[in-house]
C-alpha cells in the first residue's frame, strides 16, 4: 500500500492460462471509482502454462502475484489467498470478466450496510445481452439480470429495472464471478468454499449454506461485471467435464444442506431440472426432448459420483446442519415459492448460430479496459437497446443453454 495502512478490501483474481483475458480484467480492477489505498489486488496463478504469471509480474507491479505449483481449481486458490489477504473483506472477480468503475464501491457500500450479509454479488452482464456490447463503465446500467434458483433447483433469470435508489436484492444462491464476502460471517459456517468441488456449483453451495444459517446473500444492482462466459454445450471434453462436475456438485451441495426427508423430496425435482436445463439448447419441443434424453446418461453418472462421495461428506454435512438455523422444510418452500417468475425472453430463447458467433467474438481484448469513449469500453456506433415492456427487454436473445 506504500503508507503502511491495511486495505479495506483484498481483490482476488484466480488465473489459469488466461493471458488473453487478464489485461482487460486487471486494467478494469485497477481503474475503480474507489480509493486505491483502500484495496489491494492479488492474482493467484494456478500454474498457468501460457505465461500469465510472467506477464502479470512484468506489467503490473502494483499487483501481488502468488504462484501455485499446480492447478488446484478456483476454490482451493481462493482458500490459499486467505492467508495472504490483508483486507477486512475479500472481493473476487473472474479472469474472464471486466468491472464497471463502480463495481467495488457498490459492493463495499452494500456489505458494510448489511452486517448479516455473508456475500454480495454483482449484476452480471453476459455476452448475449445488449449491455455487454457497449460495456458502459461510468454511467448507470439500467437493468439488473438477477440469477437465482427455480423450483427445480436450476438457475434462471429475471430482469429488474435499476435506478440510483434500487435496494439490494436478496437471492437464495450466489453467482460468484464477481462478488465480495465478509470473512467474519463466512467463518461462522465452519468452512468457506468446498475445495473438493474443484469448480462449478461452489458459489451456489456457499449461498445455500449462508441462507440456511440465516445470513444474507444479496445482489448489488449497481455493481456491474461484464462476464465473458460461454455456457452453451458442445460435445467436447471440456463441456462434458463441466456437465459432470456441475451435476455431481449440485447433488452434494443439496445433500450437505438438507435433512434426509428433505433430500428425498428434492431429488426428483433436481433430476428433472437438470434434464429440462439441457433442453434449453433447442428452440423446438422435439429438440428439447432430444437434448434432455441425451443428457440422461451424464445425469446418472453425476448422481452416481455424488452417491459415491457422500460418505466422505458426512462430516461437512454434520457441520452444515449444526449451524443451520432454518426450520425443516425451509429449502423446499423457498424453491417452490421463490416470489418471482423467470423471464422467458432472457433464458428460454435458443442459441442460434449468429448468437454463438457473437458470443465467441466478444472475448475481451488485451488492454480493452482503457479503450474508452464516454465510459464505454467498446463503443458501437448506432447500438440500440431493445424496447422495454414492463421493465423487461423484448426480443433479446437468451443465454446459451447449459447444464449448470
Amino acid at each position: 500500500m506504500g503508507d503502511g495502512r491495511q486495505p479495506l478490501v483484498s481483490v482476488v483474481v484466480v488465473s489459469y492460462n488466461g493471458l488473453d483475458l487478464l489485461p482487460a480484467c486487471l486494467d478494469s480492477v485497477l481503474d475503480q471509482d474507489f480509493p486505491r489505498g483502500q484495496y489491494e489486488v492479488l492474482v493467484m496463478d494456478n500454474a498457468s502454462q501460457d505465461g500469465s504469471a510472467e506477464f502479470v509480474e512484468a506489467n503490473y507491479p502494483g499487483v501481488r502475484l502468488m504462484r501455485l505449483d499446480r492447478n488446484n481449481g478456483p476454490c482451493e486458490a481462493i482458500h490459499r489467498a486467505l492467508v495472504h489477504m490483508r483486507g477486512q473483506f475479500l472481493a473476487y472477480i473472474n479472469q474472464d470478466a471486466v468491472a464497471h468503475r463502480r463495481w467495488l464501491a457498490e459492493l463495499v457500500e452494500v456489505i458494510t450496510a448489511h452486517p448479516r450479509a455473508g456475500l454480495v454479488e454483482s449484476n452480471m452482464i453476459l455476452p448475449q445481452w445488449p449491455e455487454y456490447d457497449v460495456r458502459q463503465r461510468d454511467e448507470l446500467v439500467e437493468r439488473a439480470y438477477v440469477c437465482d434458483l427455480t423450483p427445480l433447483g436450476v438457475h434462471d433469470f429475471r430482469v429488474v429495472r435499476v435506478t440510483p435508489a434500487t435496494p439490494p436484492i436478496p437471492v437464495l444462491s450466489a453467482y460468484g464471478a464477481g462478488c465480495i464476502v465478509n470473512p467474519a460471517v463466512i467463518e461462522k459456517l465452519g468452512y468457506w468454499l468446498d475445495s473438493d468441488f474443484f469448480a462449478y456449483f461452489d458459489d451456489i453451495d456457499l449461498g445455500l449454506r449462508l441462507n440456511a444459517a440465516d445470513y444474507q446473500v444479496l445482489l448489488a444492482p449497481r455493481s456491474v461485471v461484464y462476464h465473458h462466459t460461454d455456457w452453451h454445450f458442445k460435445w467436447d471434453r471440456r463441456s462434458l467435464r463441466r456437465a459432470f462436475l456441475s451435476t455431481r456438485n449440485m447433488f452434494l451441495a443439496f445433500y450437505k444442506i438438507s435433512y434426509a426427508s428433505e433430500l428425498v423430496a428434492l431429488a426428483p425435482r433436481l433430476m428433472l431440472g437438470k434434464l429440462l436445463k439441457a433442453g434449453q439448447l433447442s428452440g423446438s419441443l422435439l429438440g428439447r426432448a432430444a437434448y434432455a434424453l441425451a443428457a440422461t446418461p451424464m445425469l446418472l453418472v453425476g448422481l452416481a459420483a455424488a452417491l459415491w462421495r457422500m460418505p466422505a461428506y458426512r462430516g461437512r454435512r454434520a457441520l452444515t446442519l449444526s449451524v443451520r438455523k432454518k426450520e425443516r422444510g425451509w429449502l423446499t418452500e423457498a424453491l417452490l415459492n421463490p416470489g418471482w417468475k423467470p423471464d422467458p425472453a432472457i433464458w428460454w430463447a435458443p442459441l442460434d448460430g449468429q448468437t454463438a458467433a457473437r458470443v465467441a467474438r466478444r472475448r475481451p481484448a488485451a488492454g480493452e479496459a482503457f479503450h474508452d469513449e464516454g465510459g464505454a469500453l467498446v463503443p458501437i456506433t448506432g447500438a440500440e437497446l431493445p424496447d422495454e415492456v414492463g421493465g423487461r427487454p423484448t426480443g433479446a436473445p437468451g443465454p446459451p443453454g447449459s447444464w449448470a
